[in-house]
């Protein structure tokens, strides 16, 4: 009889320790939402890969924005969208507007699918004044019109683009968008081109896993790659292109049109910005400060030379793909003739920012 009192108490401890598991203790598994935007069906692709590397098991609805009615039964929204005229679409700014006051109260994140990922470019358009473009550049004006919604996870990650399937105002935007850059257009001649780096959208995938849901970083984040990966060739008429070569990191280029450089170094954004400062007051030019991110800053550094006020364009940037380091760029729109100064300029910030071993070589 001992021994049957003693297994029935046994199985209630094993109960109330079974309530008393996060389970049944009122602990709740969050619920979230991926609501999507997608004309060409990239954003769809990393929307899914990025459910993938939450993880299945989690209780996230991807939803494409039409089958959204209400965010109110989610813990957290991730919104995405592909980039339109350098921001994200209008509908995606319509359903943030619609469902503001209940997304101030969320975590929120948002990604978007995009033409280039290079948050150092400067877009000079004729008539316009030269400003940021590329990756997270883009989603700084829905930020802007909505500072209530302060979003816990941002990501730019580049896209993909079949040429012959572009609709009309797209194939205008494109063939536009190839007159204006100075520094080329790598879609040129390719059916199929892409900008994309996986590494960003595994890195957003793990962001959200440990800030929204308090869970550890994927280790084997790569094994999702194949939500991408695409056997499709980049032209028909010619194998041997690519679809996708990764931006150098290191450049000099100097056209009629433009003088550009770009490098990495060692070092911090805020210590980088200091030597930009440093540079700046050694060469007399006042910094001006365009706009400043938690990624990035944009500087344009200004001297009266021969009578005319002369800019340099310098954007400094932490780069997703690659940690740790900074990315820093320096442009002048200006004609041969008039920027020598300039030019010279550039050599000795570049020189103050590469001393110590701080430049990294390579791509």
């Amino acid at each position: 009889m001992k021994r049957v009192y003693t297994r029935i108490a046994v199985g209630y401890i094993a109960l109330v320790l079974l309530f008393l598991s996060p389970r049944y203790a009122g602990a709740e598994t969050k619920k979230g939402l991926l609501v999507y935007d997608s004309i060409y069906s990239s954003t769809v692709e990393v929307a899914y890969w990025i459910k993938a590397i939450i993880g299945n098991e989690q209780p996230l609805d991807v939803k494409k924005i039409d089958q959204v009615i209400t965010v109110k039964p989610y813990d957290y929204v991730i919104i995405g969208s592909y980039s339109k005229w350098e921001k994200p679409s209008p509908r995606i700014y319509k359903f943030v507007e619609q469902h503001a006051a209940e997304l101030a109260k969320k975590q929120v994140c948002y990604f978007l699918t995009c033409g280039d990922m290079d948050e150092t470019q400067i877009l000079k358009a004729p008539g316009k004044e030269a400003h940021l473009i590329a990756g997270r550049n883009y989603l700084y004006d829905i930020m802007q019109k909505h500072p209530e919604i302060k979003p816990v996870v941002i990501g730019g990650f580049g896209g993909r683009q079949v040429m012959p399937a572009l609709q009309g105002t797209d194939k205008f935007m494109t063939w536009m968008l190839e007159k204006l850059a100075k520094e080329g257009a790598p879609w040129v001649g390719l059916d199929i081109w892409e900008s994309l780096d996986p590494a960003r959208v595994e890195a957003f995938g793990n962001e959200v896993r440990v800030k929204v849901l308090g869970l550890e970083p994927l280790a084997d984040v790569q094994k999702y790659r194949g939500f991408w990966n695409s056997l499709q060739p980049a032209s028909l008429s010619d194998p041997s292109k690519v679809k996708y070569t990764p931006r150098p990191y290191t450049v000099h280029h100097s056209t009629e049109k433009i003088f550009y450089t770009r490098s990495r170094i060692k070092a911090s954004l805020d210590d980088t910005i200091r030597m930009i400062q440093q540079w700046a007051q050694q060469e007399g030019f006042s910094l001006k400060e365009q706009r400043k991110t938690f990624f990035n800053t944009y500087y344009h550094a200004v001297k009266t030379i021969d009578g005319k006020e002369r800019i340099i364009h310098i954007v400094v940037a932490d780069l997703t793909e690659d940690p740790g380091n900074t990315h820093i760029s320096f442009r002048s729109f200006d004609k041969p003739d008039v920027r020598k100064p300039l030019e010279d300029a550039i050599a000795k910030a570049e020189q103050l920012l590469w001393a110590d071993g701080r430049k990294i070589e390579g791509r």
